[in-house]
């Protein structure tokens, strides 16, 4: 079982665990750019971004990893257009290698966000 402390994360939007266990790999779910004090999304596909790995880093601290034992990403993007700042965005927060990603164009994702992230990471 996943831990995350609650207090430290936006309100999940729906029923699903902000992560899920199995042995030493972290399964976290999809992350958009929700601010964990006002529980609102953040303005713009950069400060979305910004506050998608800030709650990465948060969930992954709560289940024994970092954002340096991220193995795979899976990015969805509302705006093919957005890929580079995302790119510029992501790029700082790897300082060993980055993981394997995937990027995806969707028509749309909850609560109108222009990004999500989810990842699968191994504990430390």
């Amino acid at each position: 079982m996943a831990v995350t402390k609650e207090t430290q994360l936006p309100k999940p939007i729906g029923p699903y665990s902000y992560a899920t266990l199995h042995k030493d790999l972290i399964f976290v779910s999809g992350q958009i750019g929700i601010d964990p004090i006002t529980n609102a999304l953040k303005e713009g596909i950069e400060e979305q971004t910004i506050q998608i790995f800030a709650n990465l880093k948060v969930i992954l601290k709560d289940n024994g990893s970092d954002l340096d034992h991220i193995k795979k990403t899976t990015i969805f993007l509302t705006d093919i257009n957005q890929f580079e700042t995302v790119n510029n965005i992501y790029t700082k927060h790897f300082s060993d290698q980055f993981p394997a990603r995937s990027t995806i164009v969707v028509v749309a994702l909850p609560k109108n966000a222009r990004i999500e992230i989810e990842c699968i990471a191994v504990k430390k």
